[in-house]
């Protein structure tokens, strides 16, 4: 987010343009199967919670579950989405050596 401020205020990237394409390209897609990673996790748990005596149908913990679950896979979509995004600037950058497409 920093370099990405740093390149919209001042048009220059912190690292050269090919490896931030990489770099920026391989942290979406590292961030991106970390949170599908823990929000499958989360959601097993969830399940396996359910199916005890410690979560009722109006116990707040398990509202919050649900809730933290949504949100995890809601943000998952929004990396995910970034992602392809970072995979266009990489392949505009290989095809055209920019990464911004005119």
């Amino acid at each position: 987010m920093g370099a990405s401020v740093w390149e919209i205020s001042s048009g220059f990237t912190l690292l050269p343009e090919i490896i931030q394409v990489w770099f920026d390209f391989g942290h979406d897609q590292v961030f991106t199967y970390l949170l599908l990673s823990a929000d499958s996790t989360g959601t097993e748990l969830a399940r396996t919670m359910k199916g005890t005596d410690r979560c009722t149908s109006n116990s707040a913990f398990c509202v919050q579950t649900d809730i933290s679950i949504a949100l995890g896979f809601a943000g998952f979509l929004f990396l995910g989405l970034s992602s392809l995004l970072s995979g266009f600037r990489v392949v505009c950058f290989i095809i055209n050596g920019s990464r911004f497409h005119i």
